[in-house]
């Protein structure tokens, strides 16, 4: 099956997969951001914490991840946290009023980066930490399971890696085979070392994409 066919028995065409490229302010959106629905139609707009909680706990809740629900509270708590206190690149997927996919990062300096997850990240990378500064880092890239195999994930992914053109870029996942890690090594991320713990309770893996 071709992936127009594959689309179509999704129930989508290649024209409702089209994702949109949104920056949020230099410094952040602070308290007074408040968030507007994907219902509400309007282009240009940052995703709400709360659709992006939802779509992660669908995404996550399947195998190979199967994660606990909290996971995706935390997820929609950082992403409200980066929109707020500094400036984000997001790629946002909708159709029929709702968030279908997302990725979103901002740029990683070591200087900036002065709280526990960051320095323990640091300490288990070692020598290659040096390697992610001056770079982006991509904070989360999630799907719509019910548009696997859509070619949405893969857009999302590549739309949100244009967006940071000559720019360096690394992540970091759960070390298992996965339809994610998978996308991310033909994309040309490689293995770079290990972080703080993932959701599945083991160390992170942290994957690094050289600048295009």
């Amino acid at each position: 099956m071709d992936e127009y066919a594959e689309r179509e028995v999704l129930g989508t065409s290649p024209a409702e997969l089209n994702v949109e490229l949104v920056w949020g302010v230099p410094g952040g959106l602070g308290q007074s951001w408040e968030p507007v629905g994907s219902a509400a139609g309007i282009p240009g707009m940052l995703p709400p914490p709360h659709e992006v909680e939802e779509l992660y706990a669908m995404a996550a809740a399947e195998p190979p991840l199967s994660e606990d629900p909290k996971h995706a509270a935390l997820f929609g708590s950082l992403y409200d946290l980066s929109v707020r206190n500094g400036q984000v690149l997001v790629v946002a997927g909708r159709s029929d009023g709702r968030l279908r996919s997302i990725a979103y990062g901002h740029f990683w300096s070591w200087l900036e980066q002065d709280y526990d997850w960051a320095h323990e990240l640091r300490s288990t990378l070692g020598d290659a930490a040096s390697t992610i500064d001056w770079s982006f880092a991509l904070n989360l890239l999630a799907r719509d399971p019910q548009l696997r195999s859509s070619g949405l994930g893969r857009a999302t992914l590549q739309t949100w890696l244009a967006g940071i053109s000559g720019y360096s870029c690394w992540l970091q996942t759960s070390d298992i085979d996965s339809p994610a890690r998978r996308l991310y090594e033909s994309l040309g991320f490689f293995t770079l070392g290990y972080g703080p713990q993932a959701p599945n309770g083991k160390p992170g893996l942290v994957m690094f994409r050289p600048a295009a």
